[in-house]
């Protein structure tokens, strides 16, 4: 599954576990960290399209350009990459996606990349692609959510929208920053209660075509009728509607919560779907929201998988609560072994699963 070669190469099956595209994006990029070469076979290889999505492929190739590495001649649709990062890393960077490849995964693969980087600050410059998608998180949750959980253990990550887009075409525009630290330097997460709900924030875009139907005010309205009062109750709500030009029709909300801790959470990222109503998109958010008010957790589903690596890379142990054990979460877990010398544990509490990173 996981093995070093004669050749001292990491040999990764990507079919194993969840074997989707976050064993791509997460080996690749903690490849950069090691500064080991990895060889991925079986990319994807139970997906009804196997190999490669555009995201993964421009990815991989960004992390040549920007370690100044090498990577054999990969295409989407392709099974196999064999990633061998560089040392010679360039601190800004140009980067087109055609069509609606995801904005965020890509930036995933990059700050999976970076945690330990020499320079002081990075930039990517991303032309083309979706800041919405489908299996993806959306602009406003990385923003709102993934990033101040890295800001505030020492790695400062920030995406700056200039242009939303959606499927099919994308179109999107975006600029990365980041500034790495050390593992010594990064702090751990101690997150064992939340404390008491000290707001719901939250940003509903959607296409300018829909702006006459009036969609994000429907969504608005259905999110704000289906919460539980008994969970919100005074509550501050802010969940603002923003229409954007773009060149595909398209609909994303994202809503996080705020604790007295400094635990954030959010529902992910619900899509707006042709043949669903504006209506039925707002009782999918809400019922995801109350989901989580009616939790213990302290870290959301999936936020959780994807701070897994720079915790791994912090010295220092760190002490969370999740839901639900996700196959995300776990084959993570299970990649991350591969890398670092760490030991874990999961055990079920009256509140949901106690990860500790030791």
């Amino acid at each position: 599954m996981i093995e070093i070669n004669q050749d001292n190469i990491l040999q990764i099956d990507g079919s194993f576990g969840e074997g989707g595209g976050s064993i791509v994006r997460i080996a690749s990029g903690l490849a950069c960290v090691k500064n080991i070469p990895v060889e991925i076979h079986n990319i994807r290889f139970n997906r009804k399209n196997p190999g490669l999505r555009l995201q993964h492929l421009v990815g991989i190739k960004t992390l040549a350009k920007l370690t100044g590495g090498s990577v054999n001649d990969i295409n989407v649709g392709s099974t196999l990459v064999k990633f061998n990062p560089g040392s010679e890393w360039n601190t800004d960077l140009s980067v087109q996606i055609r069509t609606a490849g995801n904005i965020g995964m890509l930036s995933q693969t990059i700050y999976n990349a970076l945690y330990l980087a020499p320079h002081q600050k990075y930039q990517v410059h991303v032309n083309g692609g979706g800041t919405y998608g489908t299996h993806a998180a959306g602009s406003s949750y990385l923003s709102n959510v993934i990033f101040p959980i890295f800001n505030n253990l020492g790695y400062t990550v920030n995406l700056d929208v200039k242009k939303h887009g959606f499927y099919p075409k994308g179109g999107g525009k975006a600029m990365m920053s980041i500034i790495p630290s050390s593992s010594s330097s990064y702090k751990n997460l101690i997150l064992e209660e939340r404390g008491e709900l000290e707001g719901i924030k939250g940003h509903i875009h959607v296409e300018n075509r829909l702006k006459k139907p009036k969609v994000a005010e429907r969504i608005l309205t259905s999110i704000l009728k289906n919460l539980k009062p008994n969970l919100t109750r005074s509550t501050e709500i802010q969940i603002t509607t923003d229409y954007h030009e773009s060149l595909s029709v398209g609909v994303g909300v994202d809503i996080w919560c705020k604790y007295s801790s400094g635990v954030i959470l959010g529902i992910g990222t619900t899509l707006g779907k042709r043949g669903v109503s504006s209506e039925k998109v707002g009782i999918i958010a809400a019922n995801k929201l109350n989901s989580i008010l009616e939790s213990n957790e302290t870290v959301d589903e999936y936020a959780s998988d994807q701070i897994l690596p720079l915790l791994f890379v912090a010295e220092d142990p760190s002490k969370f609560v999740i839901r639900a054990k996700t196959m995300h979460f776990l084959t993570n877990l299970e990649l991350l072994k591969g890398f670092f010398n760490r030991e874990f544990s999961i055990k079920k509490t009256e509140k949901g699963y106690l990860v500790q990173i030791f």
